[in-house]
């Protein structure tokens, strides 16, 4: 079980982004064939890709805490010493991380209430059902994204802070 979460927790962005991206270019690759070959096109399949699109987003915003690939403006930071600097980057990572939790809340929040909940997409189904998908789905792509990046600003403070402890550079 330890394996499978060690694996779950170096891999899960990864993984999903794949997903969401080959869906994004497998689904626009064949819609332009369909549309520009066969004057023909499927109904559902750009609001598909958009639906995946927007969780390819938020998944590779909680992937880019991860890596610490997320852009930051240093100029004014730089001119402090180096403790400053190292104190103020863990205060960031905190005010994010913050930011991010009420995203989590008030995104799962959303999602509850009737307006969301009666919502339903007007051209996509369930596969081999005549079910449209619920609008919830689109939404709940805020929550795991803004959870997923909570967690990792955890991560990346918890590292920091040890770091801060022994002396190192973050």
């Amino acid at each position: 079980m330890m394996k499978f979460l060690k694996v779950l927790n170096e891999k899960i962005e990864i993984w999903l982004i794949n997903v969401f991206l080959a869906n994004i270019v497998f689904w626009v690759f064949l819609q332009v064939i369909l549309r520009y070959v066969f004057n023909n096109s499927l109904s559902w399949s750009e609001e598909f890709v958009r639906w995946c699109f927007i969780w390819f987003i938020w998944i590779g915003v909680s992937y880019g805490f991860k890596t610490k690939a997320h852009i930051s403006v240093t100029v004014f930071v730089n001119l402090l010493p180096v403790k400053a600097q190292k104190i103020i980057h863990i205060l960031i990572n905190l005010i994010v991380f913050w930011c991010m939790v009420k995203f989590t809340i008030y995104g799962y929040e959303q999602i509850l209430t009737p307006i969301v909940a009666k919502q339903q997409s007007v051209v996509l189904y369930y596969p081999f059902t005549e079910i449209r998908v619920g609008v919830k789905w689109l939404y709940i792509s805020l929550v795991v994204g803004a959870f997923l990046s909570a967690f990792r600003l955890l991560q990346n403070i918890y590292d920091d802070i040890q770091t801060f402890k022994k002396g190192g550079i973050l």
